[in-house]
């Protein structure tokens, strides 16, 4: 199963980077994201949605190579 949606996870993290203007305008602004990231044009929102799909590609690599901890120490 994993070696479908780890693919489709990280496009989702690839798209939220690249389209990351059009879902702010479709979510509007984050709050917390404006105050900590910066405001101004290209910076806070933005950056924050750039984050995520970073963090969902990561997370999908990881997962897919099955490197992901287990919490089984």
């Amino acid at each position: 199963m994993r070696f479908f949606l780890s693919p489709l996870v990280f496009v989702l993290g690839v798209l939220l980077m690249k389209y990351s203007f059009q879902v702010t305008n479709a979510t509007g602004k984050i709050d917390f994201a404006e105050k900590y990231l910066g405001t101004g044009l290209g910076s806070g929102t933005y950056t924050w949605w750039k984050l995520v799909g970073l963090a969902f590609c990561i997370l999908s690599l990881l997962w897919l190579f099955n490197m992901l901890p287990s919490g089984n120490i």
